[in-house]
């Protein structure tokens, strides 16, 4: 055999003896090679053949019978003498015994309760076989976690593999999203990332962060099953999001198709827990999902942020994918006060999400039909919102005011024409010379048409408000001091907002 072939100390330790077997000092010496094991004898010459690299087993109170002298120290000095890689004695050395071995830089194991004779066997089937021991270690791991994973989770797997290393782990979908992570480890490591597929398919990423200084032989084992295992919930994970998905998307489908039942639709609700009755109040919420995968996990996780504060004061919520929507659906008897729906809202949109994941809010509805025209509200209210440069998500539909009609007719050509006949000589003068006449105008109209306070607002001088005014009339050819015409050039500004020039 081959000294590159031979198994070291470490691997023989933590791949053949008995879990209950501890490192007593040595440390330094683990990286030793094992060319073959022997037990101490029950007569004279008591070490036998003692050669290179041997790792011995020592029953210390058969060596006392035989020779008081024989001790925990004596037996280091004499292996080291002939560079034996390893002591494995069954009963606690002596801090003296600890210190000779690590200056000796030779590994001092304790085990106890263990039969030498069976063990020095199992460890010289270890170094013939080094891989079949790897294999049935590997096959161990697999059962163990299994069992783990069956017990409880894939939480308790990730633990489990956290103990082994020391470290931390962390479980991310093929998106991004975080599944499950263990509580981080307060000193430096370094990272391992095992990606996961199955059948060509991504399925997520396992990272684990091992302290450094740490390694064992084991590890890469370890990782790997904690990978298959975690293979399978992702795999799940996977399935059931589909399904859920699928149920969304022919669950918002039936509900805006007129034509279907409104029992049917009752009991595709039901099917996801959702209540739809008399006593019953709801507002849905819409979030549009952008292409960028983490800001599609921030939509997922204020989605979940919303149905954990509903659940909470005991109101239904779910939320389903459709198209390139997430829309969540909250059920609320009366005791609940429409303001702690808001609250709700506000508290997931407060939450770790990213910029670009809008909300759209629809008002309070009753029975299937409300609920058909809420869905539609809540994502009109989010796709208007975000065309309105002075509105800020959430965006409640009740709240958008003329937005809500101007929206529905943005893409008719009257509208158009009407932006042409007021606001949009003023925009195009503004690019052309860099002033802001329109801004300059939206303003004097927030300040209900008060000169003193829109320059304040502005922060501009009185003087050059009414310059800037004077030059909107000039453009425009229309008088600010006529009612209609005021009108007609706010209902310009709010198409301005809503379009930026159609």
């Amino acid at each position: 055999m081959l000294a590159t072939e031979l198994m070291t100390v470490k691997e023989l330790w933590q791949l053949a003896m008995p879990g209950e077997t501890a490192l007593a000092a040595g440390t330094a010496g683990l990286g030793r090679r094992v060319a073959w094991v022997t037990t101490l004898r029950a007569s004279y010459p008591a070490l036998g053949e003692l050669g290179q690299d041997y790792l011995v087993l020592a029953r210390l109170a058969l060596a006392r019978q035989l020779d008081q002298r024989m001790t925990v120290s004596y037996l280091l000095q004499q292996l080291a003498r002939a560079q034996a890689a390893a002591l494995v004695i069954d009963e606690l050395p002596t801090p003296a015994d600890c210190v000779l071995a690590d200056d000796l830089g030779l590994p001092l194991l304790v085990i106890s309760g263990s039969d030498l004779v069976s063990l020095e066997r199992t460890l010289l089937r270890a170094l013939v076989d080094r891989e079949g021991q790897y294999a049935r270690r590997e096959s161990e791991i697999r059962q163990h976690l299994h069992l783990l994973y069956a017990r409880g989770g894939i939480a308790e797997v990730l633990q489990e593999l956290a103990d082994w290393v020391q470290g931390q782990v962390i479980l991310r979908d093929a998106d991004g999203a975080l599944v499950a992570e263990t509580p981080a480890a307060p000193i430096a490591a370094r990272e391992e990332r095992r990606p996961i597929a199955a059948g060509g398919r991504g399925l997520g990423e396992l990272t684990v962060r091992v302290p450094l200084g740490h390694d064992s032989p084991l590890d890469p084992l370890y990782i790997q099953e904690t990978a298959s295992v975690a293979g399978l919930e992702l795999l799940q994970r996977r399935v059931r999001q589909e399904t859920q998905d699928q149920l969304g998307a022919d669950l918002v489908e039936t509900l805006l198709d007129r034509t279907q039942s409104p029992d049917a639709t009752v009991a595709r609700f039901r099917r996801l827990g959702y209540t739809v009755g008399p006593a019953r109040r709801h507002r849905v919420i819409a979030a549009q999902v952008p292409g960028q995968p983490d800001a599609l996990n921030a939509c997922a996780t204020l989605m979940r942020d919303l149905q954990w504060a509903a659940d909470r004061e005991g109101a239904e919520c779910v939320w389903v994918r459709y198209q390139d929507t997430m829309v969540a659906f909250c059920s609320f008897g009366g005791q609940i006060p429409e303001r702690r729906v808001r609250e709700w809202v506000r508290q997931a949109s407060e939450g770790p999400g990213l910029p670009g994941c809008a909300l759209g809010v629809s008002r309070i509805v009753e029975g299937i039909t409300g609920l058909r025209e809420a869905v539609m509200q809540a994502t009109e209210a989010c796709r208007l919102g975000q065309l309105v440069s002075t509105c800020t998500s959430p965006y409640y539909y009740e709240d958008l005011g003329l937005y809500r009609l101007l929206g529905g007719l943005r893409d008719r050509e009257e509208l158009a024409r009407f932006y042409r006949e007021t606001v949009e000589p003023l925009a195009r003068y503004d690019r052309e010379h860099n002033t802001e006449l329109v801004h300059t105008l939206d303003v004097f109209f927030a300040e209900n048409a008060n000169a003193s306070s829109t320059a304040r607002s502005l922060y501009v001088h009185r003087n050059t408000l009414n310059y800037r005014l004077q030059r909107i009339v000039e453009i425009t050819g229309m008088d600010l001091n006529d009612a209609e015409a005021r009108l007609a050039l706010q209902l310009g500004i709010k198409i301005h907002h809503l379009t930026q020039c159609l």
